[in-house]
Parts: C-alpha cells; sequence; structure tokens
C-alpha cells in the first residue's frame, strides 16, 4: 500500500508555499529545493502548465512539479 500525500504548508524566506509530498525529507533538502526553484524562476507568473524539474539534494534525485505555490515533490 502506498503513503497519504500529505500537503504541508511551509514558509521559506518570506513566501508561503504549499509542499506536497509522499516521502520524508530533510528540512536542509527542502530549502535547497525552494532556493533552486527560485533561481530558476519556477515560481514567476505564468500562464504555461505546471513545470517541471529535477533538482539533486543530499544523494536523492527529485522531480519537483511546481503550480503556483504548490510544489510536488518525488523521489527518482
Amino acid at each position: 500500500m502506498r503513503a497519504m500525500l500529505e500537503k504541508i504548508p511551509f514558509l521559506h524566506r518570506g513566501n508561503a508555499y504549499q509542499i506536497i509530498i509522499e516521502d520524508d525529507i530533510t528540512f536542509t533538502a527542502l530549502h535547497f529545493i525552494l532556493d533552486e526553484l527560485i533561481e530558476q524562476g519556477a515560481f514567476t507568473e505564468s500562464e504555461e502548465c505546471p513545470m517541471q524539474y529535477m533538482i539533486a539534494c543530499e544523494d536523492t534525485n527529485y522531480i519537483i512539479g511546481v503550480d503556483g505555490t504548490n510544489v510536488i515533490i518525488a523521489n527518482r
């Protein structure tokens, strides 16, 4: 049986995000991922479909979907 997805409100650099994740993640990794997404312009307003990103952190590869302030994180 698969674990349930959790939707966690998370404040980072003064902005609120909704983190949607199935597995555990460290705060260090989460802050790193959000910084990388900000640097890549993931949260700039756009009418495009949700974007997908791949980020490696702490020996784990993550696939991240961004839709507005919703950040969906999956281990690869």
